[in-house]
């Protein structure tokens, strides 16, 4: 998706990164609605995610007929909640599985490890035959310093932070919310050329003010003005739930997000957020 050079290794003392999910979407599997059904998911994933609990959501729908009045009708859909001690949670539902952790992430191989097996319970316990939706996103959240409130100007390149970082804008002037969206197509290749679909990317990014809410598995409010660089990659396609196959497109689908990330980065970003290469 991006046309960027290889870049050497690397990683961050302080990251700022808030949240990473992986999500693997298929067709409807009702028996992973009770105990029964998801009790073999959960033999397999328990070494990972040791505590398993219930969750219970409630949509209201309106039925409406010529000549009648207006019918609610409310249907409650089960869905389970896996964690483990460190912070790592899966959210599990009858046609969706959503991993994620906070601070607590410390490498891609361990999420990549975490979810290939959470694929794998759910080929083989779960009877979960094909894929409709892969996605990768990383919600990174800076918070700009009180004590320096320009400082974030200097993390992130100029082709992200915009003309509102030039010297445009009023002594006076406050600036609150400068946030973009672009999304991105791209024909797939490698292993990505199975799904008869492109690959596309959301990408969000820009100043946001105290008390935004940023969605995620669980929604983000920093309490102060912050920069935000949310990266959203997806394949949505019908395709065989093979876990080999899928994995090999998640590794590439955070190459490209890691990738992105890395070129982001200004010299004071670096520095800030204390880079080390390795090599």
């Amino acid at each position: 998706m991006f046309d960027l050079m290889p870049q050497p290794g690397y990683r961050l003392a302080r990251p700022p990164l808030i949240q990473a999910l992986a999500q693997v979407r298929y067709p409807l599997r009702a028996r992973l609605q009770t105990l029964d059904g998801v009790a073999p998911v959960q033999d397999r994933l328990e070494p990972l995610f040791p505590y398993m609990a219930e969750q219970q959501v409630q949509q209201v729908s309106l039925l409406v007929s010529p000549g009648a009045d207006a019918q609610a009708e409310s249907q409650t859909s089960r869905s389970w909640r896996f964690t483990d001690d460190v912070g790592w949670a899966l959210a599990l539902a009858a046609d969706s599985a959503t991993l994620s952790v906070g601070p607590q992430y410390g490498s891609f191989d361990e999420f990549a490890h975490r979810f290939r097996s959470i694929l794998g319970a759910l080929a083989e316990a779960g009877g979960v035959a094909r894929c409709d939706r892969l996605g990768v996103r990383y919600i990174n959240i800076a918070e700009v310093p009180v004590a320096s409130p320009t400082e974030w100007r200097n993390w992130f390149r100029a082709e992200l932070t915009g003309w509102s970082t030039a010297n445009v804008i009023g002594a006076d002037t406050t600036l609150v919310t400068a946030l973009t969206q672009t999304q991105l197509t791209a024909r797939p290749v490698g292993v990505l050329s199975g799904p008869p679909v492109d690959v596309q990317g959301i990408i969000r990014h820009g100043h946001i003010p105290p008390n935004t809410t940023v969605p995620g598995v669980v929604p983000i409010q920093p309490q102060g003005a912050a920069f935000l660089l949310d990266m959203d990659l997806f394949v949505e396609a019908p395709q065989p739930f093979d876990v080999e196959s899928l994995t090999s497109q998640l590794n590439l689908l955070h190459s490209q997000i890691d990738g992105f990330f890395r070129w982001a980065l200004a010299p004071g970003g670096e520095a800030y957020f204390g880079l080390e290469e390795q090599r």
